[in-house]
């Protein structure tokens, strides 16, 4: 067994100990400095870990985080499920759909499919058993909704993307647009059909004097993704810039709603700033373990075995997504995007394949791979908010997976899906 042998057996060995995986990240950099064929002292590991998180644009992540916590402890996420539940409560299976239409909304300003199903689920899946819905279908169709979160901009994964291929952040926000839409409209349809043919409740309509009420309190929540995207878009803003931005409308908004108190702000506050230290420490540990990765040639190698397999693009991109969706279910987002990732970017590149559609590709495997286990997270996290068990979610959860890997599908065989906005928008000169 070569060196290279020994770091992955130590990656994998560290693993499977369900060790935390920036330990994991660490421990096997290290080997594979101790290791290496040339002489390199451990002592450059803290500068190749600060190397890792000195990217301008991840600094947009704190502040994207920060809004997602501060929406939900504003009242933002309330009065988006009123304004919701006004227009679409009385169609069949209408929580489902005001549970789908709210990520959609919560997209535009979290961008984190984690953020996205604490704050929703929190609220919806006990409105849902008191309605008679079954809490293993209101956990599993919360936890699709919550893949929309990082596909519709702004999203945290497409910035970590970004910073690991350095594509434009602007086209990888749009790239998601298109598909984000059309996995929501998906999972509204299959929400419907199993609604009917099961026979779960509907909403009362609603009067049209509270309509309006609804509409009036909750359209200042809209112009927050407004504010986030037509400022990246337009040029006035870069997404970090952007962030501040739509920090500011939720703590302005909050404080019109008299739910953001200076207590509840600090307390937003040191949440964020746990999250990000364990999101940000991941990122660093990544970065070093993809460089040890690199020194060994793995990029070579596999850049060679892949492009060996085939020269298809379309194959090549079908392959990706089993790598991608086993990847998903058993590692962290965050290591995925910044140690695979770049080892196949030379393929990319030498199959012809915009970066913007294998970026918003392998982001949206790497979301089903947060519903599926083992490492599930978004799972384990509306198991846990709703008291069931993996397999009483799964029970429900099946065919909203199935839904999924369709939308993935035709993300995967049209491209123009993925690059129709950011060439229309923001073509690459």
């Amino acid at each position: 067994m070569g060196s290279l042998g020994y770091v992955l057996l130590v990656f994998f060995g560290l693993f499977a100990l369900r060790l935390p995986i920036a330990v994991v990240l660490i421990a096997s950099t290290i080997v594979g400095l101790l290791l290496a064929p040339a002489q390199i002292p451990l002592a450059t590991l803290p500068t190749t870990l600060w190397h890792g998180v000195n990217h301008f644009v991840l600094m947009a992540i704190p502040f994207f985080i920060l809004m997602g916590d501060l929406a939900l402890a504003s009242g933002v996420t309330k009065r988006l499920v009123d304004l919701t539940k006004a227009f679409v409560g009385h169609i069949a299976g209408g929580l489902a759909h005001v549970s789908v239409l709210v990520n959609m909304v919560m997209a535009g300003m979290s961008g984190s499919d984690l953020a996205d199903a604490a704050a929703t689920g929190k609220l919806l899946i006990p409105a849902m058993q008191r309605s008679g819905y079954p809490t293993g279908y209101a956990a599993s169709i919360i936890a699709g909704a919550a893949m929309i979160g990082p596909l519709i901009p702004p999203s945290i994964a497409f910035i970590i993307f970004a910073a690991a291929t350095d594509t434009s952040v602007g086209r990888l926000f749009l790239g998601g647009a298109i598909p984000g839409v059309m996995l929501g409209v998906f999972l509204m349809l299959q929400a419907y059909f199993v609604a009917r043919r099961n026979g779960y409740p509907r909403e009362p309509r609603m009067p049209y004097r509270e309509r309006v009420r609804a509409t009036a309190l909750g359209l200042p929540v809209l112009a927050i993704p407004v504010i986030v995207l037509g400022s990246i878009l337009a040029g006035v803003a870069t997404p970090t810039e952007a962030a501040v931005l739509g920090v500011l409308g939720v703590i302005i908004i909050g404080a019109l709603y008299r739910e953001l108190s200076v207590a509840v702000f600090a307390r937003q506050c040191l949440a964020t700033i746990r999250t990000i230290g364990a999101v940000f420490l991941i990122i660093a540990a990544a970065a070093a373990f993809g460089r040890v990765l690199t020194l060994y040639g793995a990029a070579e190698s596999l850049a060679q075995w892949m492009t060996g397999l085939t020269t298809n693009p379309l194959l090549f991109l079908l392959g990706a997504n089993v790598v991608f969706l086993l990847l998903g279910g058993m590692i962290d987002t965050v290591p995925i995007l910044l140690v695979f990732v770049p080892l196949l970017m030379p393929t990319v590149a030498a199959l012809g394949i915009d970066t913007v559609h294998f970026g918003v590709i392998t982001v949206f495997n790497l979301l089903v791979g947060l519903v599926t286990p083992p490492y599930g997270l978004t799972m384990y996290l509306l198991c846990r908010l709703s008291g069931i068990g993996m397999l009483e979610f799964w029970r429900y959860q099946w065919p909203i997976f199935l839904t999924m890997l369709f939308a993935l599908g035709l993300v995967t065989v049209f491209p123009w899906l993925t690059t129709y906005l950011p060439d229309l928008v923001m073509p690459v000169r």
